[in-house]
């Protein structure tokens, strides 16, 4: 599964964001490309493909369309970013990264272009049982459509269907029927998988193996016995001749999704507790963390939203006070979300991704923090985390200084009271220093950003925009 690694500072994630390019004259072009045409498929009127495309600086990418030619609409699916060896190395769904989102209207298909892929004579699947009984989850299946003979190579399309949708990791792609397609030498008995996907209930593709992708990961497709006694009957298929197994079968179009097998990856959105709240804090450093926010730094609000403008880019971030007197933090920046459980907005406690089911905790904490804040006054704080797994800790520490008062509006006209403008420099290992100021509010009792500077960057004032409070 792709990870990364559980980073403290928000400002690192900015800068992990692709950078738009400088001008039009430095946009790659493309050089070439084409449908793979083993990854057409028909399902209900739906046709699915995939086109690969080389730009002329060198990169791949594979993308993965759908037109649906009962409504006359064409879909992006997701695309694929392929490294040197033709390997996967990135996938965005749409502006998703390494996590599915539904498909997108595909803007660059015309009319013109729909019509012409729905009067291609591309066969729609037929499928035949291959068996009266579902072998485990699943009902085994061959695509009698797909069932072709060039000399001693037999291609065939193979299917697996679920009764529920389930989840693919590691994307959390939904699907409720799985397709290999399989080519077979019929003198050699030997062959391997060319093409696998897994379709949706509505027959979109959600995920794939294909070209380099599906080589790498053979092992996973070997032909076993039974198979090969399979491919051996549709290989002595007379001519004109339909295969015929246990009977005529139609997957179901509204499936309902599995209550043993859910999603694997966090749910997000909305600032939602549940993921953090299944990883509870070490009772020790719960009483540590508790004693340092009562009586003096309970949150004065339920819920605050803002937009961070930078050098670096947009962040929006949603925080909301619990009960207990934590912070919870939502950062989006739009390919990704994170999550973060936090004391003020500035120590972090519990940090999740979207992409990524690793949550990290805080283990230990060393710091003579003290509320109420006064100008003057200096603190520091080290801390050793460690993700769920049980994995290498994370170290980090901090350094600050209150300095001087401010008016609170002056941030945003949406804040009242005063603030006290604290500095700090933040150290977290394998990765760059970082220097900030943020202003604690006085009538909120919460952190936000004033300025950020990540390693020997320049600093970069924070502009706080859309700022909404709910007291």
């Amino acid at each position: 599964m792709y990870c990364i690694r559980a980073l403290i500072r928000p400002l690192l994630f900015l800068s992990l964001l692709p950078i738009p390019l400088a001008s039009a004259a430095d946009i790659p072009t493309v050089e070439s490309g084409g449908i793979n045409p083993l990854s057409v498929v028909k399902i209900n009127d739906r046709v699915n493909y995939m086109v690969s495309l080389k730009f002329s600086d060198g990169k791949t990418v594979q993308q993965w369309r759908s037109v649906d030619c009962k409504q006359g609409k064409a879909e992006l699916l997701y695309k694929d970013l392929l490294n040197q060896e033709g390997l996967t190395r990135a996938r965005y769904y749409g502006n998703s990264y390494l996590r599915y989102a539904p498909a997108q209207d595909d803007k660059q298909i015309t009319a013109e272009d729909i019509r012409i892929t729905c009067q291609h004579p591309i066969k729609d699947m037929l499928w035949e049982k291959l068996s009266t009984t579902a072998s485990g989850m699943f009902t085994d299946l061959v695509d009698i459509n797909s069932i072709k003979r060039s000399d001693d190579i037999l291609s065939v399309r193979l299917g697996f269907d679920s009764a529920d949708i389930l989840w693919e990791p590691p994307y959390d792609a939904p699907y409720g029927l799985k397709i290999e397609h399989f080519f077979y030498n019929c003198i050699t008995h030997q062959g391997g998988a060319v093409a696998a996907m897994n379709i949706d209930s509505e027959g979109r593709v959600t995920d794939s193996l294909i070209t380099a992708d599906i080589v790498r990961r053979k092992k996973d497709f070997e032909i076993d016995k039974k198979m090969s006694e399979r491919f051996d009957q549709m290989c002595q298929l007379p001519a004109g001749q339909t295969f015929k197994a246990q009977g005529h079968f139609v997957p179901a179009t509204q499936k309902p999704a599995s209550t043993l097998m859910g999603p694997s990856l966090p749910e997000l959105s909305n600032n939602d507790p549940q993921w953090l709240a299944k990883f509870p804090l070490s009772a020790a450093i719960e009483q540590q963390t508790q004693s340092l926010i009562k009586s003096w730094a309970m949150p004065r609000f339920k819920q605050l939203r803002y937009t961070e403008v930078s050098a670096l880019g947009k962040v929006n971030v949603q925080l909301e006070a619990q009960p207990d007197g934590y912070v919870r933090k939502l950062e989006d920046y739009g390919i990704w979300k994170v999550q973060r459980l936090t004391l003020a907005n500035q120590l972090q406690l519990k940090f999740v991704m979207s992409i990524s089911s690793e949550t990290t905790l805080l283990d230990q904490l060393q710091t003579d923090l003290r509320f109420p804040l006064v100008a003057g006054q200096h603190y520091k704080a080290q801390w050793n985390s460690i993700d769920s797994d049980k994995k290498v800790p994370i170290s980090g520490a901090l350094r600050c200084e209150a300095t001087v008062e401010g008016e609170a509006s002056r941030l945003a006209p949406e804040f009242t009271g005063k603030y006290l403008l604290v500095e700090c420099q933040q150290t977290d290992k394998g990765q760059p220093k970082s220097n900030s100021k943020a202003a604690w509010l006085k009538d909120l009792n919460v952190f936000v950003p004033v300025t950020q500077q990540l390693g020997d960057k320049p600093e970069s004032q924070v502009k706080l925009e859309n700022v909404s409070v709910i007291r």
